[in-house]
């Protein structure tokens, strides 16, 4: 029997789909050869937002998540060391509590991020401030890097305490490209459990800690910190008094390590002999117990650059004969846990570098509550001013207050509060003041425009610390400045009974000084056609700050990176009982790029 013949329609079918096909393969071989291009990132010059080839590393002590870079590029001049004297290149540091050693060795290797590039969008526009390309290395053309467009054609630009100024103005960011840009400091839901650690938000009032989560309760038995003070603030009075609002206060707490300078003084007859033998026995101990501590015998103060270690301070409280110095040490040690929240980077625990203290805070808290509170208010510190920010749920009114002038200074409506299924009323808040700028923002819809407060690159001078081995009164009083400015950064519940769903705090890029080859002790003048480009990994970036020629020309642009796509991760696959190595896509960094 014969097969029936194709009918003339489905001949026709089978036709449509070859051309289908093939005009579907020529669409890729286009969009491939003219229009997008893939680029995989090997070094971290980017990160955290964007990866090169990294360790992803979960801290054993709170849980948190994060990247350790293993490829850096020419700009890293040398390796960080432990208190002992050991390289750090197999271990990492949690960024997120601080837990030092914690070893990265076993730790597989994962691929960089691969970036989907719209070529060519360039030709038809000039790049944005802030605005993430790729383009071809200058000194070599065969490679392709990606980094941030901060300076455009025509421009001034100098840097100047962690911050970019244009024509001797500072460069501020909007909503979106401060969120694009925030690095993650603390998160609420990954507490450590070690004995030794302490929260870095200070409790004073009705808070208490709920299965890992805060909790604000108007009703809650009195702490130590409201004994004897009764009633709460009138629902009609936006004053919130000090006395009825629950306040949480940033202090950050470091475990170990850091370049802060602490002081208590010292003073008795006692003091320069006990010092003495101090320093004779410290001979035998690492070699860097010695450098980390000072007895100002002028000043009478003692001082000690980062966290003391514990074996150290046992060993000091055994040396000295005098009660006045061992109480010092004590004291000492407790407070040198008390540092300013800097630019450290856990993507770079294995490379040494200085740290710098960071103003540039982000609050970004989810709060849920059945009973409403009178007031939520968030204090946040702007250079020498703070200002107070208070939302009043039911009359859905926000209001931002200088509490320097008492003026209220932006006045704005709350969206509509959102209700879940199970009755709870839900609003995340977020409050920035990056690049001396604050916004506000109500499930992400900013309040009012943005309040910007003046700062000229003439008022500053040079905040770069001196050299990170050496303690000087200085570096003390800079220390001590920075940690009273970030503890003004509070978040406060008046009435009500409130949940925080979520707690985070971010920090801006800190533009460091690198080389100082362009745009950082003196301005730098852009020429035409060209772009100055920064790294947000700072501290390890090869960017213009150090290149020989700082800028790039308009005609090596490759294009605007606008998603992270096929990402992977390492795996194995078990077969007749053998382990072979392979490659997981990783989903979760899936992403546009902002």
């Amino acid at each position: 029997m014969k097969r029936d013949a194709f009918r003339p329609e489905e001949s026709q079918w089978l036709r449509n789909m070859v051309e289908l096909s093939l005009l579907f393969l020529i669409a890729v071989i286009m969009l491939r050869g003219f229009i997008l291009e893939g680029y995989l990132i090997s070094t971290g010059s980017m990160a955290p937002g964007l990866l090169g080839l990294h360790k992803h590393v979960e801290c054993p002590s709170c849980g948190f998540p994060f990247a350790f870079g293993v490829t850096f590029d020419e700009s890293v001049d040398g390796e960080a060391t432990d208190d002992d004297g050991s390289h750090l290149r197999t271990h990492a540091r949690c960024p997120n509590c601080g837990q030092a050693s914690i070893s990265v060795e076993s730790v597989p290797i994962s691929h960089g991020d691969q970036l989907l590039v719209h070529k060519g969008v360039f030709d038809l526009r000039r790049p944005r401030r802030w605005e993430t390309i790729v383009f071809r290395n200058p000194a070599s053309p065969g490679e392709a890097y990606v980094k941030r467009a901060v300076g455009l054609p025509g421009e001034t630009l100098q840097i100047q305490n962690g911050d970019l100024f244009i024509e001797g103005q500072i460069a501020r960011k909007d909503f979106e490209t401060s969120r694009s840009l925030r690095i993650e400091v603390f998160d609420i839901a990954c507490l450590a459990g070690a004995d030794d650690w302490r929260m870095p938000w200070q409790m004073k009032g009705n808070w208490r800690l709920d299965d890992g989560q805060l909790v604000c309760a108007a009703e809650t038995e009195e702490t130590e910190e409201t004994a004897g003070v009764a009633g709460t603030a009138d629902s009609g009075d936006r004053q919130t008094d000090e006395q009825t609002v629950s306040w949480l206060h940033w202090r950050s707490f470091r475990w170990s390590g850091g370049a802060h300078v602490t002081e208590v003084p010292l003073t008795g007859g006692q003091a320069e002999a006990d010092w003495q033998t101090c320093l004779r026995e410290m001979q035998n101990r690492p070699v860097t117990w010695v450098s980390r501590i000072e007895f100002d015998r002028e000043r009478q103060v003692l001082s000690m650059r980062g966290v003391m270690p514990y074996q150290m301070q046992q060993d000091l409280v055994t040396w000295a004969d005098s009660e006045p110095f061992r109480n010092a040490v004590f004291r000492l040690a407790a407070l040198s846990h008390i540092s300013p929240l800097t630019d450290l980077y856990a993507y770079n625990s294995s490379v040494a570098s200085p740290e710098f203290p960071v103003h540039d805070l982000m609050l970004d808290v989810e709060l849920s509550w059945r009973k409403a509170p009178e007031w939520v208010s968030v204090t946040l510190p702007v250079r020498h001013e703070v200002f107070r920010l208070e939302l009043q749920p039911s009359s859905k009114t926000a209001e931002l207050i200088s509490e320097t002038t008492g003026d209220t200074v932006r006045v704005a409506a709350l969206p509509e509060i959102r209700d879940d299924a199970g009755g709870e009323s839900r609003m995340q808040l977020e409050v920035s003041n990056f690049d001396h700028r604050i916004i506000v923002a109500v499930d992400g819809i900013v309040l009012f425009p943005e309040l910007d407060l003046p700062v000229a690159l003439a008022e500053l001078t040079d905040s770069d610390p001196a050299p990170i081995f050496q303690i000087t009164p200085e570096k003390a009083r800079q220390s001590a400045e920075a940690v009273t400015q970030q503890s003004r950064l509070a978040l406060g519940i008046s009435g009500g009974a409130v949940r925080l769903e979520a707690l985070k705090l971010f920090r801006d890029v800190y533009y460091t000084p690198g080389r100082r080859r362009h745009g950082v002790q003196t301005p730098v003048q852009i020429p035409s056609n060209c772009y100055f480009v920064l790294g947000d990994n700072s501290p390890v970036s090869a960017d213009s700050r150090n290149w020989e020629d700082p800028c790039v020309p308009h005609k090596l642009l490759v294009g605007k990176p606008f998603v992270v796509h096929l990402p992977s991760r390492p795996g194995k696959l078990t077969l007749g009982g053998y382990e072979l190595p392979i490659r997981i896509p990783d989903f979760e960094r899936i992403r546009y790029i902002h």
